[in-house]
This record gives structure tokens, C-alpha cells and sequence, in this order.
């Protein structure tokens, strides 16, 4: 036996009102067609559901029976209704997005705020790993959108160029280029220097412009924590180039110096990227939107 939704709801309305009436208002039909769904529901199912007495209704034993449970089934179908209302807006919903850990902590905060002013009942979950974890976690689909730094890209990733964040040179205090004004990147050449894991956006741009200088850099090692990073600089153990917000604190304490080189400040290109060819939701919409709007200016 299956019940006809459109039978059960005229049955529902007019249990509820009291009324067939107020049922065919409610469903914008004629009084006979309710009382054609009632009584084909009740042919269906074999029982008798209402009791006339004068003008109005009263449910049977059965028709109360099934009055809870068709009050519990439109309660869940008004609730379905209200949450995919919610996702079929950009007001609603959750953006899951994937950055560095740099940028978590630099970049994101004033960037999500923006958005989270705009939209505040989207739940905005940020996860962290590196540049290439990232772009390989959005094709999967474990992160709606990433943003991270410059990467060769897999041609299913759309890309959405952001922002152009500084890096430096970073040395000890005691190291001799701390009291140069500036060096040239050929000075690097028999230097040791310390990189950022495999899969880190900005090992990709800085060992691609040394190597547009014919710099083939002397690696002492590589780590994906900054601050081990940083620690091992300050020790004397090598130098390093890194985020320019995240050396703020150790170059004001004296720890670490930043030097600038003749050849320029030095950029990473930041990028949102997200998948091709797949239907987006309105929060990742949305969030798109904020980010060309910013890159438009």
C-alpha cells in the first residue's frame, strides 16, 4: 500500500481545521476535491477516518492515529524546506576553505571577516595544510575553495589570482649579511639555506626565482614548521626566506634580521582556487564573488 502525499495532506488540513472548508482554501482547490482526496485515502487504506456531526468533522479512532503521524511527517517536511531554503542561499549554510598555516594566521582572519560580516549565519570552517595538500584536498573535495600560494596547477582547478604577499630574506643577527644594507640573490649561492617542505607554495616561487638568477641554492635542509624555521635561523644554522608577517615579532626583539636584495622585494602570489565543471554552492559563490570584488578593487 502507498499513500498519495496530496490525499494525505488534504486529509491532514482538514483533521487539523476541522473543516474541509478551510482545507480547500489552504490548498487553493475546490471543497470537492478535498473531499474527493479524503475519501480516496480512505478507500486506500480501508478505513473510515471522519465522523460527521452537523456542519463540522471529528476523527475516528483511525483518523487520530493517523493524524499523529501525518502531523510528525509535515512538521519534518516544513523543517526540510526551511534548511535546503538555507543552501539554496548564499545566507545560509557552511564553506569549508583550505590555507597555509601562514596565511591562517596573517592572510584569512581579516579576509573571513569581511565575508562573515556579510553573510554571518554561513559556517566558515578553515583547515590548514600545504599549498599542494590544499589544491589536491579541493579537486577531492574536502575543502570547497583553497587559497594558497602559486602552485603548477592540475587543469581541473580554476584559479581566482588574490593577493601578492612579501617574503624576505631572513638572517641571525650574528650572520655578516645583517650589516649589509641589501645583497644581491648571487650572494646566496654557497649559503645554506634553509626551505619549506615539498608541496609549500612559497618553496615553488622562491626556488623558482633563484633559479631565474642561475642560482642553484646550497639546501641545508627542509622543514614545514616555520617556527622550527626560525629557531634554527636564530641559532646560526642557516638562512631562510620567509613570510614577512611571520619574522614581525623576532625581527623587533633583535633575533632576526630581515635584508633586503638588490633585486627587489620579493612576492608570492596568492591564488582561490576550486573545481571545474562542478555546480558550486551559494556560500562558495558568495565567497568567489568577495574575492574577485577585492582583486577588482
Amino acid at each position: 500500500m502507498r499513500i498519495n502525499l496530496n490525499q494525505l495532506r488534504a486529509f491532514f488540513l482538514a483533521a487539523r481545521e476541522r473543516s474541509i472548508t478551510k482545507a480547500a482554501q489552504a490548498l487553493y482547490v475546490t471543497q470537492p476535491a478535498v473531499t474527493m482526496q479524503i475519501k480516496s485515502l480512505e478507500q486506500d487504506l480501508e478505513v473510515k477516518l471522519f465522523r460527521k456531526y452537523g456542519k463540522g468533522l471529528d476523527l475516528t479512532d483511525a483518523g487520530e492515529v493517523l493524524f499523529g503521524y501525518a502531523e510528525k511527517m509535515f512538521e519534518i517536511v516544513e523543517e526540510m524546506e526551511y534548511v535546503l531554503k538555507g543552501h539554496a542561499d548564499s545566507t545560509h549554510g557552511s564553506l569549508t576553505i583550505g590555507t597555509t598555516r601562514s596565511f591562517a594566521r596573517h592572510l584569512m582572519p581579516g579576509l573571513l571577516a569581511r565575508f562573515q560580516k556579510r553573510f554571518p549565519k554561513v559556517k566558515v570552517i578553515l583547515k590548514v595544510g600545504s599549498s599542494q595538500e590544499i589544491a589536491d584536498g579541493v579537486l577531492d573535495f574536502t575543502y570547497d575553495v583553497g587559497t594558497i600560494g602559486r602552485l603548477p596547477y592540475k587543469s581541473k582547478l580554476k584559479v581566482i589570482p588574490y593577493t601578492r604577499e612579501e617574503f624576505c630574506l631572513v638572517v641571525s643577527a650574528q650572520h655578516r649579511f645583517a650589516k649589509c644594507t641589501d645583497v644581491s640573490l648571487k650572494d646566496l649561492q654557497n649559503e645554506p639555506i634553509i626551505i619549506r617542505e615539498n608541496g609549500s607554495g612559497s618553496r615553488y616561487a622562491i626556488l623558482s626565482l633563484l633559479s631565474s638568477h642561475g642560482i642553484n641554492p646550497s639546501v641545508l635542509l627542509e622543514a614545514g614548521s616555520v617556527e622550527f624555521i626560525k629557531e634554527y635561523i636564530i641559532k646560526g644554522q642557516g638562512i631562510s626566506f620567509l613570510y614577512k608577517p611571520e619574522i614581525r615579532l623576532e625581527a623587533t626583539l633583535g633575533l632576526l634580521k630581515p635584508v633586503p636584495v638588490n633585486e627587489g622585494p620579493i612576492f608570492v602570489q596568492t591564488d582561490t582556487v576550486f573545481p571545474k565543471g562542478v555546480d558550486l554552492s551559494p556560500p562558495v559563490k558568495a565567497f568567489l564573488q568577495l574575492i574577485e570584488g577585492e582583486v577588482q578593487g
